[in-house]
């Protein structure tokens, strides 16, 4: 062992190496130890320094110490001749060493490799960046949905693929060079059948649904309205057809489209073939059908319509009715919808959004006379609903506000081709008729009868 240090120290760069390895194991060794024992709770940048940072600057130890002896390989033949005479046996030794240095950077790895792909890493580390969809993930119905299981899937292909694009975004973070908004859709996403349909298999019929969803009028009474439906979930049914909404994930259907802008807002070209192998091509008026438009050609799946499965911004309407229908913004305030959605659309200090948001409430009903005590007290609460609908949906510092990242799951995303504007080359329209998808029971009706047949008039 002197003689493997005496060797260590004939020049200053191995033996700084040394050093540097030896300090960053017992750092790795103590700080896993106390994160398995107290740390289930621990920060991104702990797991980022522990289980990335620690291991690099071991292996960068590692690596020193051979440099160090080739940089200053004059010196060392001096330094061995200052040794005993007998010659230094390092084999076992060296030996020993590796079999530790292999255990620590293995560890290290699996660790590195486990955070890596964690919700902390994912959502909390480059916070300004991922804050947004973040937190609209942390509301999703995917919440308890892995960020990797969807964005990079099961394999080691995709795995690869993603990490080497995300030293891209990593140098993109460091040197400010991000885009802002976020552009979407990812176009470079694992295909959904490889992802989405791990757990949402397209062979199973899903039938239809009762859809009940409560509104409320700009009115001083905010006056509530209420549409139900059934929703033609549909699917491939046990005969084998295909009907309702996802009559497009039936096997035998395959859809392809031209998208004539990066959001995929605009589809001028559409091809469909059939079970039977029959072809049509849609087009809207100026499109040649045998020769597509530039742009991108895409095969349709999941995401072509649930375009943010786990990441979607709430319309400020339909947000602030859900507000009012929880009792977080009460209906004794006058007018409090249409005050409540003005607010919405302004422009607030992220933490001064809520005082922001009273005093626009407070500022309307000063003008009618005082505002009494209990007005106040619902004010206070109401602005602190509405004040989070705004802070969850509204980003200044990265670009985002209402409308930034459109939803196709809806009427706005069927009408992309479903608008009665794309025809075939006989003259005939692609279906817009809106009974495919659904049943209107009641259309924003006023205590409507059918929630009392279904006995749902509690709601």
């Amino acid at each position: 062992m002197r003689r493997f240090l005496l060797l260590l120290r004939s020049n200053w760069l191995s033996w700084a190496g040394a050093l540097l390895t030896t300090l960053s194991f017992m750092a790795f060794v103590t700080s896993w130890v106390y994160l398995s024992l107290y740390g289930a709770e621990h920060g991104p940048y702990v797991g980022l320094l522990v289980f990335v940072a620690l291991p690099g600057l071991f292996v960068a130890g590692l690596a020193m110490m051979p440099f160090g002896w080739l940089v200053f390989r004059k010196h060392l033949r001096a330094r061995m001749a200052a040794l005993q005479e007998r010659p230094i046996r390092l084999f076992r030794l060296l030996a020993v060493l590796t079999l530790v240095n292999l255990s620590v950077v293995g560890t290290g790895g699996y660790q590195a490799l486990h955070f890596m792909d964690s919700q902390q890493f994912c959502g909390t580390l480059c916070h300004q960046v991922m804050s947004p969809t973040y937190e609209a993930y942390q509301g999703s119905a995917h919440a308890k949905v892995a960020c990797v299981d969807c964005h990079i899937g099961p394999g080691a292909s995709w795995f690869v693929k993603s990490k080497l694009s995300g030293l891209r975004q990593v140098l993109a973070v460091t040197f400010d060079t991000f885009q802002r908004p976020i552009p979407t859709p990812v176009h470079d996403l694992r295909p959904a059948r490889d992802t989405c349909e791990q757990c949402h298999w397209p062979d199973k019929f899903s039938g239809d649904r009762l859809v009940v969803r409560t509104h409320f009028d700009d009115d001083e009474a905010a006056t509530q309205k209420t549409t139900a439906l059934v929703l033609k979930t549909g699917g491939k049914r046990p005969d084998g057809k295909a009907t309702g909404i996802h009559w497009h994930v039936h096997p035998g259907n395959r859809v392809t489209y031209v998208a004539g802008d990066k959001q995929r807002t605009k589809i001028p070209w559409v091809e469909f073939v059939d079970e039977s192998g029959k072809r049509r091509v849609f087009t809207v008026d100026g499109v040649d059908e045998k020769n597509p438009p530039a742009g991108e050609l895409r095969t349709m799946d999941c995401l072509d319509c649930h375009n943010q499965p786990s990441h979607q911004f709430q319309d400020p309407g339909t947000a602030l009715d859900e507000a009012i229908a929880a009792g977080l913004v009460s209906r004794k305030l006058p007018f409090v919808r249409k005050l409540g959605l003005e607010a919405l659309k302004m422009v607030w200090p992220r933490e001064a959004a809520a005082a922001g948001i009273a005093k626009h409430y407070t500022d309307f009903y000063a003008k009618s006379g005082p505002v009494t005590a209990e007005q106040q007290e619902l004010i206070a609460k109401a602005s602190e609903a509405i004040a989070a609908i705004w802070r969850r949906n509204i980003h200044p510092d990265m670009g985002i506000t209402w409308g930034t990242y459109p939803q196709f799951q809806g009427h706005g995303g069927c009408f992309r081709c479903h608008d009665g504007e794309h025809m075939d080359a006989d003259g005939e329209p692609i279906s817009n008729d809106c009974t495919t998808c659904h049943t209107m029971l009641a259309d924003r009706v006023q205590d409507p009868e059918i929630l009392k047949q279904l006995g749902l008039v509690d709601r």
